[in-house]
């Protein structure tokens, strides 16, 4: 029961070092710049125009990927197992 409590220790472990925060930039880190910022409001109007999907349409693909799950799980459960 005790290895369980060390469990989470040796997993922290495994992980990856961190990395060497006191190391000095590169040139090329240096040079690389920024994301140019762009207002949001355009980016939220382009948002409005996507198309809505169509409820019944999606309905009857879920309806129908339902109905596919149900036939494979009762054709699992008449299997035999060894």
């Amino acid at each position: 029961m005790r290895w369980i409590l060390a469990l989470p220790l040796l997993l922290a472990a495994c992980g990856d070092p961190l990395p060497d925060l006191d190391r000095p930039l590169s040139d090329a880190a240096r040079d690389a710049g920024s994301p140019d910022l762009v207002p949001l409001g355009p980016l939220l109007a382009r948002t409005d125009t996507l198309l809505p999907r169509d409820a019944a349409a999606e309905g009857q693909g879920l309806e129908a990927r339902a109905a596919d799950l149900r036939r494979r799980a009762n054709a699992l459960r008449r299997m035999e197992l060894p």
